[in-house]
Order: C-alpha cells, then structure tokens, then sequence
C-alpha cells in the first residue's frame, strides 16, 4: 500500500510590497480611504497653491527688479535731457579750429605753382572727412554742419553815426560755405563776379546793416596792419533759424556788440560775410596771419538717454585728443588743427551726479532683489515640503537624486517662465520710458529668475539626497542610538561668513567716495553685508533668550505658554534663510526711509542756502535802495512776522584777500534770524546801528565768519574798497557759522548800519529779508514792486518746490517710496511663508491641547511666533543704525539736492519706527487669521489631516 500523499501546502501569501512611509503611517493610525482621498486632495491643493505663490512672487520681483531701475534711468534721463535744453546750440557741438596759413601751407594746387589756397570743394571735402571721422567714433551728429573763415577785427571806415561810440568801429570779415542757406536776401542781391575793382564783395545781416548804416552799394574800409581793404556791400541779409550754430558760434557776425573797456572809450565790434564766390579774393587780400578756419559739427543729443551719457563723454574725450581725419592733399593740415567740445564738462558734471545717486538707487535696488531672492528661495521650499510625500516614495522606489531635482525643476519651469515673462511686459508696459534698455534691470530680472528656477530642484536634491526607509524613522531612534555627533560645519561657515562680512565692510569703510563720474557696485550689497553678522549672532543668541523664558515659563499653572515657548526655540522663522531675508527686509525698509528723509533735510537745507529767509528781495540794476519805509511796508503784508535791510558790499584786506561787509539794523535783523534755521545772532556784541564812521577812527565791532576771521586776526584791520568810499577799520568782536545775509558762506562781516567814510559811504540797502510761516506771496509781490521797483523776489517756498519737483529729486523720491513698500510686502510674504512651514505643526498642537482642556489657540500662536519676528526687528534695526554710519562716507546725497550742499544720512525714529511696527503688525494679522481658520476646522479633522 502506498502511503497517502500529505495534502499540499497551502500557498504562500506573496510578499507585500514595501509600502513608503507616508502610507504605512497612515494604515497605522487607521485612516479611511475617505481620509487618505481628503489627505491627498490636500496635498494637492497646498502643492498648486505653493507653485501660485511662486509664481506671483516671481512675477513680482521680476517686474520690481526692471521697474526700479527702468524708473531710475526714466528720471535720469529726464534730468539729463533737462540739463542739455538750457545750453547753448554752441555748447552741444564739436568745434574743429586752425589757422589758415598752418592749415593751407603744405596744400599743393595740382602742381600749377599757384599759391596754396583753399578752394571751396576742399573746404566741403574736409569738412564731410572729418564729419565721417567723429560718427566713427562714434558721435551723435544733427544737421546743420558747416566751415568758415574769419578775420581778426580791424577798424572799420565809412560806417554811419550809429555806429560812432567814441571809440573807432570795428568789423570782421567772415567766409562761410552755408551761408544762403542760413540767411535771406532781404535788399540787393549776391555778387555773382567781383564787385568794383580791387574791392571785396560782402553782405550784412539787418542788425549790422541798421548799425552801421549800410546798404547795398555801401563801401567800407577796414585799416589792417599790411593796409586798407575795401569792402562793396552787395546784400543785406535776414538771419535763418537764429538760435543755430551757425549764427550764436560768432554772435558779433550777425550782431553788433558795444564794447566797453576798463579804461578806454566805448566802440562798437560787428562782421560782414564775404558773397559766395569771395572764397579766393578774400584768401588772396588777407593773405597774411590772421585768418581763422573753423568748422563746427552740432550734436543731436535728444535721444541720448542717461545711460548712453558716459559713452557719449568718452567718444567727445577721444575726438579732442585725436588728430581729424583727413586724408588725401588735405591730410598734412590735419596737424594743425584743434577740437573741443564745450559739452564735455557739463556731461562730466551731469555724471558726477549721477553717479552719486546711482549709487544709492543701486544699494536699494541690489538689495530689494537679494530680499526678493529669499522670499523666492523659502517659496521654493514651501514647494519641496508640500510634495515631500511624492518626493519620499520616488526615492524609496529606486529614484536618483536626478529624477528628484529633474521633477522639482519642471515644476519650477511652469511656476518661474511664464510668470517671469509676465513681470517683465508689464514692467515693460508700465514704467515710462527705458525700460527695455536698462542692463541693470535685466540683469536683476535674470538673477531672479535663475533663483526661482535654481531653489526647488537643489532644496530637493539636497533634502532628499539619501534614500528614506520604508518604515517611521521614528521608529529607529533609541537610547542605544546614542547622542548626536556634534558637527562644526555650520560653527565654522558662520564664523567664515562672518569674517568676511566683516572685512568687507572694513574695506567699504577706507575706500570713501567713488571715482568722479563711476559707480561703486561694491557699494550695492553694504546691506547684505551688515545683515550677514547680525542674523548670524541673533540666531545664536535667541535660543538662549527664549530658554530663559522657557525656564520662567515652567513655574506657571498652564501649558499654553510651555508649549508655546518650546516650539519658539525652534520656530520654522529662525531658519537662517527666513531671518536673514527678514532682517534684510526690514533694515532695506529702513535705510530708504532715512535716505528719503535726507533728501527731504538736505532740500530744506538747500532752499534756506539759495534764500537766507522766507523771502528774499533784492534790489535791481534800476531800483532804488531799500529804505526803512519800503521795508515797513514789506512788514505790514499778510503772513509776515519781520523783516530787515541789508547793505551789501565787496571790500578787500590790506593782504588784498576780499571781504564781504553786511551792514544791518542789529535788532530787527537778530529777529529775521531768529526764525532761520541759521545761528542765533548776537547783536549786543557790535550795538545798535546809526552813526558814522570816520576814516582813521575807533575800529567798528563785527561779527566774523570763520574765514574772515583767519583773514583778519584779533588786531584792528583796515578795509579797502575799489568804489570811491572807506577805507575804515574794523574788529572781529565774535564769529558766525553762517547768517541769512550771505547764506552761501565765505568770508563775511557783519557789522551796525552806519555812515561809511568817502562820497559814496552813504548806507544803499540792496536787500530784503522777510520771515513768516504763511506770507501772502501775491500781496508781498504786489508791495513790494510798489515800493522797490524793478526788484528780483525769491520766495524759499518756490525754490524748495523747484527742488523736490525736478526730475531726478522727484524720481529719487518715488523709487525711495516704492522700495519702502516693497520691501514691507517682502516682510510680510516671509512672514507668511514662515508661519506655513511650521503650520502643520503649530495645527497638531492646538489639537492636542484643545483635547487636553487648554484651548488657547491665540495665545499659544501668539507666544511660539511673535519673538521670533520680535528679534527679526531688533536686529532689522541694528542693521538699519549701522547702515549709515559705515555707508556714510561712500554715499553722497547733495547729488539729490542739485546745489552742492552736504547732506547727513543719520538714523530717523520714524525710519526705524515705522517698517518696524508694519511687520509687527501684519504679522500678528497674519497670525490672528491663520489661527481662526485652523480652529474653524475642528479637532477631527486637525487629526484626520495629520
């Protein structure tokens, strides 16, 4: 028999998959399927609401980054082009000068045996040469391009009365080839051969022909040193386009001047322009020294925007030191030629400035985009977090550390791109002018971007570098696991970033002020700088100061504040990216701040430099003085509490060193002082005014500047004047840092209103100075051409609206404004995304308490978040106190003033006040709405979430 077969086996259950631990936890804890649905519904939606959230973060640095720099270029610009319209047409143009025997010299006529002149063909080719060489520059030239030849001035016979000053007339003869294009025929017409035989043919403009008393047929005779030359006037002429080159390079050619020597009788200078075909005979009559060549090439500088102003100084700068161009017979007289360009000091002046404010624009601006860069980079770890699940089980299934930063970075694509191209058409579309060609921007735009699309795919890699276990990690944790290895990596990176923080601001300090008309980019990142060392210690010092409270905390009947106080240590805002971009944030906000607020001082300042008082009256060539009735009647107007004469006039020391003598009434003048920010005016110390001072008597008492009184010494000194009264003696009784009387500074006295010695000592007030906090400007206006007539009124409330209104200061101050804002809403953004990084534990808390019976879901959001910001705001307000003393030296905002005039940056309560308490309280906002929503869920569903 054979035994019976033992029945089969049963058959093994297969292994079941390894399960990522985000699913075995969830079979653990015994969720539904409805719950794990809600759960990754949830995920989902926090995973679109990260990528929103990157991309309008990317769309709104992207557009800040363009927008700032394009509004800057745009106000620039608009200053730049401000400057260039008050010039003269001379000014903006290239001016080529020689003398004609130099230039004609080594010119061979074909090899005839002729004698060397120019022709006119030689002169229009040299002068389409040299135009040819300075585009290649390359120049911007406008129309209008033309070249001459000019005499020196000789006396002139034959001209008419009107002419006849005392002194003998005298004219210039003036050749040039635009001529019919640049005036029209009005009597006469041009000679089409040579006038009368051994004359020269000319033509004068109406204002000479008026003068001199020409008309066609008109001979003159100009006396020169190898003889008369007979001139026949054949036309006279009306200028064309007069404000031109043409006409204001040589003004006395188309209009006559009376020159009025020192010490010589007055006469009468003007020109007449030989007839077109008088390019030889003029040559061959003026044969000798004396003849000027000139060619001049106008600018068109309209289109030139702030930016292109330095390549425009340089290609000026290359065209003076640079031989023209000239080539073929022409090329030897190229050597004796010279150019200049009179722009070229008004650019370098222009980009002095510019550079100044640059250099604080470019601070804000490099700043705002390394905060907008750490607000981007914790988006893009809101990103990683809300896909940490995902990310986990790719890496458990096998994924590479590719595969992950390869999903992150796609992400990352889709989010950044389009919302980046968004940012950028509307800063395009918005910002008046410039946009698209400021380098700067786009440069700022493309750092932005690189770290928007750098952040999620690296954070990734890098927190997910190793492969996870299958099961809870918290499971693999014992006591036999042991304590931690202390790592000294970050110990030693933050004594590393904070030596070299430190160093480069040492460095920042010694270099001062950058080179006239360059921009320091170091200069730019001073904040990031500051920041570096001051997050790095407050980082280290705010887990002690919280386990203080921690330990105080402990003696308490509650938990709230326990718990609160423990999850504060280690609160998702005291990462080193959340505080650093905070601290930043806040001390960016700040430093604009005072910067605004030194501007605004520094314009205050400059008007009271421009006025001395509220008003400031003085008297015209016409006027006549102010006398105590006038300066009554000044009083009486509306709105003003004093007013006060002054007597102007110029003295030199014996040394010969000028001297400026300000003689007042003492008391009224004491009390227009009193309501100047100016020095309080100590009129006891030089008496009362009235009297008369006697030459060779009792010295007069006078308050000195610092400058007159190192030019005067303690010692009586005499002072001498060039009009016919003095001299007198006077003595330094005190010293002024600066009076309304001559706000400019320099060396000054101030002295009683007296009787000077000589015929014409006799007091002349040629000024008004008016205090008032609400004058009548039209009343005062009114009066005061009533009783000085012909006076020139400057009201300090015209000049400080002049100032804030003009293009650059009026742009400063709106990029200041803005950069406030944005940085506040950078603030608040990291605020937010803080607070959502530890919500999903700050959630499970509140549920635990809440089952335990302490439901104080306020207080305890309240308790774990609000130090952290609290510490980001004092250390936002170091920073912002130590910004202006280390940039101090190397920022300069006169630049914004447009006079000179120094201006302090220094710390503001306000400045430090206002950013402070913005973040604090959209913070708490913040944290009051979250904490409502949280609690609105109910306790289940906190539970079922986690």
């Amino acid at each position: 028999m054979t035994e019976p077969k033992p029945p089969d086996p049963e058959p093994k259950a297969p292994d079941p998959e390894p399960k990522a631990p985000d699913a075995a936890w969830t079979e653990e804890r015994g969720t539904s399927d409805e719950g794990r649905r809600r759960l990754k519904g949830r995920r989902r939606r926090a995973g679109q609401q990260s990528t929103i959230a990157l991309a309008l973060l990317v769309c709104g640095c992207v557009f800040a980054a363009m927008a700032g720099p394009a509004l800057s270029l745009h106000t620039r610009s608009q200053a730049l082009h401000q400057t260039l319209a008050k010039l003269n047409p001379v000014t903006e143009s290239v001016q080529v000068s020689g003398n004609w025997s130099d230039f004609t010299g080594p010119l061979v006529d074909n090899g005839a045996g002729a004698r060397p002149n120019l022709t006119v063909g030689q002169l229009t080719e040299s002068t389409r040469q040299m135009a040819h060489g300075f585009a290649a520059l390359p120049l911007p030239l406008g129309a209008g391009q033309w070249a001459g030849l000019t005499t020196n001035l000789f006396d002139v016979v034959g001209a008419g009365p009107r002419a006849q000053a005392g002194g003998k007339p005298e004219i210039e003869l003036a050749y040039r080839d635009l001529l019919t294009s640049n005036a029209r025929v009005v009597a006469g017409s041009y000679a089409s051969t040579a006038g009368p035989a051994g004359m020269l043919a000319v033509a004068a403009t109406t204002q000479t022909a008026a003068r001199f008393g020409l008309h066609p047929g008109s001979r003159l005779s100009m006396t020169t040193a190898f003889g008369p030359v007979r001139l026949f006037v054949t036309a006279i002429l009306a200028e064309r386009a007069a404000g031109s080159t043409f006409w204001a390079q040589d003004l006395i050619a188309g209009t006559p001047e009376l020159n009025v020597p020192a010490r010589a009788l007055p006469y009468w200078v003007g020109g007449v322009f030989a007839d077109p075909d008088q390019l030889g005979p003029m040559q061959n009559t003026f044969s000798g020294p004396g003849m000027e060549l000139n060619w001049e090439f106008p600018l068109s500088v309209g289109g030139v925007n702030a930016d292109q102003a330095q390549g425009l100084e340089n290609a000026l700068n290359r065209a003076v030191t640079v031989t023209p161009a000239l080539t073929g017979a022409l090329t030897p007289g190229a050597t004796s030629l010279t150019v200049t360009s009179p722009l070229i000091s008004n650019l370098s002046t222009f980009l002095a400035t510019q550079a100044a404010t640059e250099t604080v624009l470019l601070l804000l601006f490099v700043s705002l985009v390394v905060v907008g860069a750490a607000v981007i980079l914790l988006a893009a770890r809101m990103i990683v977090a809300r896909r940490d699940g995902e990310l986990r089980m790719l890496r458990a299934r096998g994924g590479s550390v590719r595969q992950v930063a390869a999903l992150m970075a796609r992400a990352a694509v889709i989010a950044a791109v389009p919302a980046a191209v968004i940012g950028a058409g509307l800063a395009i579309a918005i910002v008046p002018g410039g946009t698209a060609f400021s380098l700067t921007g786009w440069l700022l735009a493309g750092t932005t971007v690189l770290v928007a699309l750098a952040g999620p795919p690296l954070i990734a890699a890098w927190q997910h570098r190793r492969p996870v276990p299958a099961s809870n990690p918290a499971r693999n944790t014992s006591a036999e696991t042991g304590r931690q290895k202390r790592s000294w990596r970050r110990p030693v990176a933050e004594v590393t970033a904070c030596a070299a923080a430190v160093a480069g601001l040492v460095v920042l300090r010694d270099q001062g002020l950058p080179a006239s008309g360059g921009v320091d980019l170091y200069l730019t990142i001073t904040p990031v700088l500051v920041a570096v060392p001051v997050v790095l210690v407050m980082l280290r010092l705010y887990p002690l100061a919280v386990r203080g409270l921690l330990a105080a905390s402990a003696r308490g009947s509650g938990a709230t504040g326990f718990v609160a106080l423990s999850q504060a240590a280690r609160s998702s805002l005291t990462g080193v990216l959340p505080a650093f971009g905070l601290v930043l944030a806040l001390s960016l906000a700040t430093f604009a701040g005072m910067v605004n607020d030194g501007i605004t001082r520094g314009e205050v300042a400059a008007s009271w430099q421009t006025t001395g008082a509220d008003v400031l009256i003085d008297t015209g060539p016409s006027s006549p003085p102010a006398s105590p009735a006038a300066v009554r009647a000044i009083a009486a107007v509306r709105g003003v509490e004093h007013a006060t004469a002054v007597w102007t006039t110029s003295w030199v020391t014996p040394g010969g060193q000028p001297v400026t003598v300000l003689a007042v009434d003492p008391a009224s003048y004491a009390a227009v002082v009193a309501g100047t920010p100016f020095p309080a005016f100590p009129a006891a110390k030089i008496g009362a005014a009235g009297g008369t001072v006697a030459f060779g008597g009792a010295a007069v008492p006078v308050l000195a500047s610092p400058a007159a009184a190192a030019m005067l010494g303690s010692a009586p000194t005499q002072l001498n004047s060039l009009y016919p009264m003095g001299p007198f003696k006077v003595r330094v009784a005190g010293t002024l840092s600066g009076t309304p009387g001559q706000p400019g500074g320099g060396a000054f006295v101030v002295m009683p209103l007296a009787t000077l010695p000589g015929p014409a000592g006799a007091p002349v007030p040629n000024m008004v100075l008016v205090t008032g906090s609400s004058i009548d400007d039209r009343q005062l206006t009114a009066v005061a051409s009533d009783v000085i007539p012909d006076n020139f009124t400057t009201f300090r409330s015209a000049v400080f609206a002049s100032l804030a209104s003009s293009p650059l200061q009026h742009g400063a101050v709106l990029i200041v404004a803005l950069t406030i804002g944005t940085a506040a809403a950078f603030g608040l953004f990291i605020v937010i995304l803080g607070l959502a990084l530890g919500s999903a534990e700050r959630e499970l808390t509140l549920a635990r308490l809440t089952v335990m019976g302490h439901d104080r879901p306020v207080e305890l959001a309240l308790a774990e978040t609000m130090p952290a910001v609290l510490a980001a705001v004092i250390a936002g307000a170091v920073c912002a106190v130590a910004l202006p003393h280390l940039v101090g030296s190397s920022v300069d905002l006169s630049a914004f003033t447009g006079t000179g005039a120094p201006v302090e940056l220094s710390p503001d309560a306000l400045a430090l006040g206002l950013p402070a308490a913005a973040i604090f309280v959209l913070a708490l906002a913040t944290l009051l709405a979250q904490t409502r929503t949280l609690r609105d869920r109910g306790i289940t569903g906190l539970f079922r979430a986690h």
